[in-house]
């Protein structure tokens, strides 16, 4: 569970240096692609980028699909 961690001090610094993270993407790679992550992500005030992992799917998933602006991504 290393991105909680990272969120709580990736805020931390955003406090010192007057950054405003409120509505900014947070890029991951596939490997954090987890429905705790998102929250969390979301939970922060920020919007997740994160590309979907098929992890090894034979048929696409059901269901609406998860965010993911493939332009800003690669």
């Amino acid at each position: 569970m290393l991105l909680p961690e990272g969120l709580k001090a990736l805020k931390r610094v955003a406090k010192l240096t007057g950054l405003v993270l409120e509505g900014a993407y947070l890029h991951l790679d596939g490997g954090f692609d987890s429905k705790s992550n998102r929250q969390a992500i979301f939970n922060a005030g920020m919007m997740p980028n994160i590309k979907e992992n098929p992890r090894h799917r034979q048929a696409t998933k059901r269901g609406r699909t998860r965010l993911c602006n493939a332009a800003i991504h690669a």
